[in-house]
């Protein structure tokens, strides 16, 4: 059964948001009012963001022209990425990034977050900008939704809720086990900051190579794989397989393998540390190739150490909208490095709870297939 078109304005209030001056400091200096950005939601494991990592004081929220969300509202990002979606656990207001949506009395809050969320990639198509990508308040009010009785909006959003939950316990477990991964490493190797194992110390740059990708001309793309092409890699694409791009292979100057550590250079979240894929890669990620005697999994785990990625992240150079990784001082950084033999050692104990992961990110895959079957079936009115 198809249900009838319904446009957002028709449903809900459509709501855009602000930011107070920075230079002012009053406006900032009290927790008044929680105020949410868009990488506040970028990597939300549950639909709920229950609260907001910074505030404005009174004075702020009034001197711009943000406005009170419920607790309910669809949080919908509308730029830098476009269509995060996410739900207010609390009355918030957000920044300029958000067209947020308050449901009105035909729909259902829950349903109307799982329809924007199953429609994110229809809203990224209608965004326009040259530096970056945006959509209108006209333009999330005109987008239309499949609009079913409430009874059966209450029925369908139960139903992906509850394959919702099954995804998110995947995540959750995989998240514990990498963060056990981390320690069992920090354990044997030791406090990169206050080195008490006594390793050699080296700059990063002499353990380490960093090599940016290339970016070939995007009209020489092919988007189903062929003879005599390989695939282009970018950041996304170690999340998704859903945009897989191809080029020839003369134009393939930067390649890499499955073993090889990769690393996203522009963020959010800047230097996510990857591997796992193999072909080309794209500016937007660099390989790093082990010097020295070190090898390819010890920095692959060196490099998520907090030490790193909070000194890396917190000094990113910001472009366009974008964050990006200092190279000058990632390469500056200092490195304990301990002897061939110990780096191996490490690698075979983590290499079983390395094995533990797989397999959750195996149930992880097949509980994002049972989720998105039954999201495509609920909005085509087949569930």
């Amino acid at each position: 059964m198809s249900w009838p078109l319904v446009k957002l304005s028709d449903c809900c209030e459509v709501v855009g948001g602000a930011t107070p001056k920075r230079e002012v400091p009053e406006y900032w200096d009290s927790p008044d009012v929680p105020w949410v950005t868009p990488k506040d939601v970028s990597d939300l494991v549950c639909p709920t963001l229950e609260d907001a990592p910074e505030y404005i004081s009174e004075a702020g929220f009034k001197s711009c022209s943000t406005s009170m969300l419920p607790k309910g509202s669809v949080l919908v990002t509308s730029r830098a990425p476009i269509g995060n979606i996410a739900i207010a656990g609390r009355d918030l207001c957000t920044n300029q990034g958000f067209k947020s949506l308050i449901p009105g009395e035909s729909v259902d809050g829950l349903y109307l977050y799982y329809c924007m969320k199953h429609s994110s990639q229809r809203l990224q198509a209608l965004g326009n900008g040259a530096t970056f990508k945006e959509v209108s308040k006209k333009i999330v009010e005109e987008f239309e939704i499949p609009l079913p009785p409430l009874p059966e909006q209450r029925r369908i959003a139960a139903i992906l809720d509850k394959a919702d939950a099954i995804r998110r316990k995947r995540q959750q477990a995989i998240q514990l086990a990498d963060d056990f991964l981390r320690a069992v490493f920090l354990e044997m190797f030791g406090d990169p900051v206050t080195n008490p194992k006594g390793w050699p110390v080296l700059k990063m740059s002499e353990v380490i190579d960093f090599r940016g990708g290339s970016q070939p001309p995007k009209e020489t793309f092919e988007y189903e794989e062929q003879d005599g092409y390989i695939r282009l890699v970018q950041i996304r694409d170690f999340r998704t397989d859903k945009f897989k791009t191809y080029i020839p292979e003369h134009l393939a100057k930067r390649r890499f393998d499955v073993d090889d550590v990769m690393i996203g250079r522009y963020g959010p979240p800047v230097f996510q540390i990857l591997r796992g894929l193999s072909g080309s890669y794209n500016v937007a990620l660099m390989k790093a190739v082990p010097k020295r005697g070190a090898t390819k999994d010890f920095i692959y785990r060196l490099l998520q150490l907090p030490a790193y990625q909070d000194a890396v992240v917190s000094n990113s150079e910001r472009t366009a909208g974008q964050t990006g990784v200092n190279l000058d001082l990632l390469n500056g950084l200092d490195v304990p490095l301990p002897p061939l033999d110990f780096q191996m050692l490490i690698s075979k104990r983590v290499g079983k709870v390395d094995e533990y992961v797989e397999r959750q990110r195996k149930n992880l895959d097949d509980a994002e297939n049972l989720y998105n079957s039954l999201s495509q079936a609920a909005f085509s009115g087949l569930l």
